[in-house]
């Protein structure tokens, strides 16, 4: 199996206890977060060597963050460590039906100013793959870095993947947001979004028609996600896949979509997908159903990475909605 790097924010997540509304939460429990680095995770968790590629402040938080997703079995040489900049924060709530709401502090977060200098010694090959999302897009310097990895593994003959993640509150507008998310989701492979995601980024409100919009510039799979009714791919040849949501026990969605997309990636990678054979004849339905079983999963206990399965868990989620 080849070898994912995910690059982007790391951030605590301080997630409410309880379900209720934020601003009534008096309560909190600290957990690690990010959605590239819950991507991370889960895959590492699925048996996939996984490293991360971020940078927290000079705290207390920025060391728990590096220790928590080691602990997952992630590679953290490359989760640098400034005095410049702080380590990022988000509060989370969770309503009743499962649903999150975020406050974020990251004005002046360490990811945002990643240097691609600090990260020359990150090398693909064939069989390997490059995961980001938009959140840690927001300055010049990390996209320069960004920039930088994505042409690494191009070269090397890694597979990029895409997650726009879009968090409107952390930009200056939504038409900045959707000018990069595009941007960046032209350089990829293959992009997951959600739902309704594809609807802003496309102005599209048939979602097939959506997806189709998103196959360009170097995409090859769209993968959207349709929450507790499944997920649908798209591949660049026309062909469709479907797979209904699980009947699960869900407590929290937090972290669903990147434990959907870390399990979509570490099953391409297990099957030896690469950008040559991607759109050929692996076993699209199965992964699939594998990466909506990792996602269901994850909403059966309460934060992201502690709520992630290994392969043996993952594969008890059987019965479709």
């Amino acid at each position: 199996m080849g070898k994912l790097a995910c690059m982007g924010e790391l951030l605590i997540d301080f997630q409410a206890k309880g379900c209720g509304e934020l601003k009534a939460a008096t309560e909190f429990v600290k957990k690690a977060g990010g959605a590239p680095a819950n991507v991370c995770v889960q895959a590492a968790k699925l048996g996939c060597p996984a490293e991360y590629v971020s940078q927290v402040g000079d705290d207390a938080f920025g060391e728990f963050l590096k220790q928590a997703i080691a602990a997952a079995g992630v590679n953290v040489e490359h989760v640098k460590t400034t005095a410049d900049y702080d380590t990022s924060l988000a509060f989370v709530s969770v309503g009743q039906n499962g649903e999150r709401r975020f406050a974020f502090y990251r004005r002046t977060a360490a990811d945002l100013y990643l240097d691609a200098r600090d990260f020359y010694d990150i090398m693909f090959g064939d069989g390997d793959a490059f995961e980001f999302g938009s959140v840690a897009l927001k300055t010049e310097q990390a996209r320069a870095a960004h920039d930088s990895l994505i042409e690494r593994a191009r070269r090397g003959g890694a597979l990029v993947f895409f997650d726009p993640n879009l968090r409107f509150n952390l930009w200056d507008s939504a038409d900045e947001l959707k000018r990069i998310a595009l941007e960046y989701a032209a350089k990829a492979d293959v992009v997951k979004v959600g739902d309704d995601e594809a609807v802003f980024l496309t102005g599209e409100h048939n979602i097939d028609g959506a997806a189709k919009k998103l196959l360009c510039g170097t995409v090859k799979a769209v993968a959207v996600t349709r929450g507790a009714n499944g997920a649908k791919l798209y591949l660049a040849d026309g062909r469709t896949f479907d797979c209904g949501g699980y009947n699960v026990n869900t407590v929290d969605t937090t972290g669903a979509g990147d434990s959907f997309f870390g399990g979509l990636i570490a099953e391409l990678l297990r099957l030896g997908a690469t950008p040559y054979n991607i759109v050929g004849n692996l076993d699209y339905s199965q992964i699939l159903e594998f990466a909506c079983k990792c996602g269901a999963y994850t909403t059966t206990g309460f934060g992201a990475i502690p709520s992630m399965g290994d392969r043996q868990a993952v594969s008890l989620v059987g019965e479709k909605c």
